[in-house]
Order: C-alpha cells, then structure tokens, then sequence
C-alpha cells in the first residue's frame, strides 16, 4: 500500500476544465491540486489533498470498486471534490467544487488519481463505531447523527456502525466486552460523560487484555489501540472545545475523517482500595462537587439546572477543610505557553516524560478551600472561553492543581467573573494558588471552630469533617480521600488542534 501510495503521490496530472462556468488550467502534482482561471482576471487556488474528504462524480456514472467507469452507463462529464476549509474561530467547514469536462475518460482518470492518494492516506479511519447519547446536554444527540454526522461520513466514504445509549455505563459495559476486531477507531456524540464512558472502557478493555491490575496506583496503564472522536452534544463539551477551540459538530466530524490524532493525557483517580474512573477534563472538589450533587434533583430543568444550583451554592460560600500533598513540575502555568497545533511542551513530553523526575518536588498545602481542582485540559468552553487553567497542555503528562481559597461572597463572584472572561485568568488572583503536578492526594481535615472563652479563642477541631463530592467529567465521587495521577498521553483523539493565528481560506473555491 505504502508503494502504491507513492505512485499516486508521484503523479503528475495537468488539464483544462470548466469550474463555475470559467476555464481554468488544472494542475495535480506531490498531493496538492492547483487550479487557476485561463484568462484575466487572473485568480490562482492551491489544495492539498489531505484537506480532502471525498471526489466523486458529477452524474449518475456507475463506477466499479477501483474507480473506474462502467461503460454501459452514462460516460462522466465531470466530478466534484469534497473538501474542507479551516475559517475563524477554529471552526472547519465542507465545500465542494464541481470539474467538468467533455472526455469521459480525462474525468476518470483524475478521480481514480484522487481516490488513490486518497486510499493511501493509511491513518484515516474507514470503519467506525458511533456511541450516540440520545439524552446528554438538550438531548439533540439523536438529530445531530442524523442530519450532521452520519451524512457527512457517508459522504467520505467512512463506514459508521451506530449504537445508542440506553442507560449509564451501556458505553463502558459494551467496549468491555464487544468484538472490536474490525473497528478502527471509535467516536461518541454526548457531553464530557459519555467521552468517559468511552476512554474508561477502551483503557480497562486494554488492562483486562494485558492481565493488569487496574486497582494499582502505581501500574503503568497501557494505551488503547483504537483512536477517539468527540461529537459534542452535552452541556459544557469542556473537552471537544479544549481540543478544537469550538463545539462546532462539523469541525468534529471533519476532524473524524482527516484522521489526524494527537495524544491526550489522562488522570486515574483511586481510592484506598481501588481504581474510581480516569478522566480528561476536570476533577473538582467543593463547589463545583456540591453544584454536580444538588443539580440532580432538578435534572428536569436540563442544563439550566446547573445555573440553578450554582447560584444557590455561591450564595452558601461553603468552605472545605483539606490537605492537598502534590509531586509539583517546577514549569507553573502562568509562565506555560498555551497548548495549540504543533506544541513543542507536548511533544517533548512524548518522548522524555521521565527524564526530569529529579526536579520534581513534594509539596503540602493545607487549609479550607472553596474549590480545589485538578484540571486536565483547559476545562474551556462557551461559558468560559479561556477555561480554569488556559496555558494547560492536554499532553505534557501534568496536570494543573487550582485551590481556592475560602473567602468572601465577593470574591467568589471574582472567580466567576474571571472564568467568564476571554482575556483574563484566575492566576493572580491573591486567594488563588495554582501548581502543576504529575500527581497529587488529597485528605479532608476536620473542621476548626474558635470559641471565645476569657477574651481568648480556644481551636476546638470537629470529630467528623464536614465533606463535598467529586465532580469527576460531570459525575459524582462520593469518596473524599484520593489520589489522582496523570498518565502521558494514553488516549489517542482526533483533532487538527487550534490554531494562535488563522490563515486565511478565501483560496478555497466552495461550489
């Protein structure tokens, strides 16, 4: 294949063909296609073919299996090229232009030339399995497959093998224990959830073959063979925005069919006894933990619920008593560059993420703490663009460690106003402390009541601590003490990652 891949790459194709009723010279040559108008004014379009999706012909041709003509049907007078363009705010979108021409046979040729360079890109996926949550974020899951998603893979040629979700853990339970022989990669529409419901059954379903013990904190899990693909549909989609700077369901797809992957890192959480669940996007404590845990009374009012309940906790401004003792990366994330295409952090973490584990420092904090939050990603999204932590790497094998403080009403509202904010963050704030850690623990300390007695305050220290919840990728974990520690990209996803500066696309001509 990688022979006949060369072949085609090698090609060399040259003609004239009418495009929007202009004749324009059509050049192919080393994977990109040029076409440029015959006479003045002079307007010139340059295409690399991995930005393709699919060609096909402009009639109603049949054609065989290797892309050729059937000679009892009508001859082809033109063909169309699928292909995708990259527009403002990372956001990626379908075009087609139509070629015609009057020799059937030229028409042939330069799609079969296609096709096979096409063919030959070995990393895009032909075979998938679709998990689709009918109920995640405004239950749309189901519309977005079919007037979206599934139109669009047809389209390029990918094979999608669909299964919706009928109840909690339906997506973890079958990846555990269906026949994945002929699936290439997997993808799910659904919020963050049923992400992890996806990741969570590909990493124990690679454990379980291996003969792991996933309960071992210290085990080195081993990465899925099966790359991922984020369809968002949930409410937050904190995940899909961190990797493609939108929620754009097209972008998504489109991501899907290019094949390109970039590695995600991935944080086991365990307890004492044993392993919770991994996650990718954020782990939260306090707040955020009792917004997750009050939120399900009122699952009955959708996304909503999650202002509702939000609003009632910050009006409480509970505060939690906790001892966080982390193994801290001397890089802080105030001074990281932010994690886009091609990032060197990343890369670098790939292939020398144990070299510089004697600069790594244990570190204690303890005190009371309105929030204390282990973000993965950025943890960005429409409500927050630039996320908890907006220099976070999704591969740098680090997680960033955000605690804050207990203070007052006031600068609670800070902190919502901050992550609310496109240009500003929550690392100068002076009741915030932000570390990046390659793992971190975390115990709840009983409660400190001070009791005037002869004009002194005596400390009285509560027999129980008073507890949040976990909010682990938007589902609750009742356990407080816990350990969490980030495995270096251990999940392969699909993305083409965003950009610091878009070029412009105006080169592209959409039919």
């Amino acid at each position: 294949m990688q022979e006949f891949n060369d072949h085609a790459s090698d090609a060399v194709l040259l003609n004239t063909f009418v495009i929007r009723k202009k004749r324009c010279r059509v050049y192919f040559h080393r994977g990109t296609l040029i076409w440029e108008t015959e006479r003045p004014p002079y307007t010139r379009w340059t295409l690399p073919l991995t930005d393709v999706l699919a060609a096909h012909y402009g009639n109603d041709a049949d054609v065989d299996n290797t892309g050729g003509v059937d000679e009892k049907s009508q001859a082809p007078t033109s063909f169309v090229l699928h292909y995708a363009a990259r527009g403002s705010k990372h956001k990626w979108s379908h075009h087609s232009v139509r070629m015609s021409h009057t020799d059937s046979r030229q028409v042939a040729s330069w799609v079969k030339t296609i096709r096979n360079y096409l063919s030959g890109l070995t990393h895009r996926p032909r075979k998938i399995m679709v998990f689709v949550n009918p109920i995640g974020g405004k239950k749309k899951g189901l519309k977005i497959w079919e007037s979206d998603v599934q139109p669009l893979l047809a389209m390029a040629g990918v094979e999608a093998r669909m299964l919706v979700t009928e109840r909690a853990g339906h997506i973890r339970d079958t990846l555990l224990t269906c026949n994945l022989d002929d699936v290439e990669a997997v993808a799910c529409i659904g919020g963050d959830g049923t992400f992890s419901e996806v990741f969570n059954g590909l990493v124990l379903r690679t454990v379980k073959d291996k003969d792991l013990d996933p309960n071992d904190p210290e085990a080195v899990l081993p990465p899925p063979k099966l790359p991922v693909g984020v369809i968002p549909s949930g409410s937050t989609d904190t995940v899909a925005y961190s990797l493609h700077g939108t929620i754009d369901v097209q972008t998504a797809v489109i991501h899907i069919i290019f094949g390109d992957t970039t590695g995600l890192d991935l944080s086991s959480v365990h307890n004492n006894r044993s392993l919770l669940r991994l996650y990718a996007s954020v782990l939260s404590y306090g707040y955020l933990g009792d917004v997750i845990r009050d939120s399900e009374k009122f699952r009955w009012m959708g996304p909503q619920r999650y202002d509702y309940s939000g609003f009632k906790k910050i009006l409480a401004n509970k505060g939690y008593e906790g001892e966080i003792e982390l193994l801290s990366d001397p890089c802080h994330p105030a001074a990281s560059t932010k994690c886009t295409e091609n990032c060197t952090r990343c890369f670098e973490h790939t292939r020398n993420n144990d070299c510089d584990k004697e600069i790594l420092k244990w570190r204690t904090v303890r005190g009371k703490f309105f929030m204390v939050n282990g973000a993965n990603v950025s943890c960005a999204c429409d409500r927050s663009p630039s996320g908890f932590s907006p220099h976070c790497h999704i591969g740098d094998g680090c997680i960033d460690v955000i605690l804050i403080r207990h203070t007052s009403f006031l600068n609670n509202i800070r902190v919502l106003l901050r992550l609310s904010s496109r240009n500003k963050n929550l690392y100068d704030l002076p009741f915030v402390e932000v570390y990046r850690a390659r793992e971190f623990k975390f115990r709840p300390l009983p409660s400190v009541i001070n009791v005037p007695a002869d004009n002194t305050e005596v400390n009285i220290p509560q027999s129980q601590p008073d507890l949040s919840v976990w909010n682990c990728d938007g589902e609750v974990i009742q356990d407080s003490n816990l350990k969490i520690r980030v495995h270096c990209q251990l999940l392969k996803v699909y993305t083409r990652r965003m950009q610091d500066s878009i070029t412009d696309t105006s080169c592209f001509c959409p039919l």
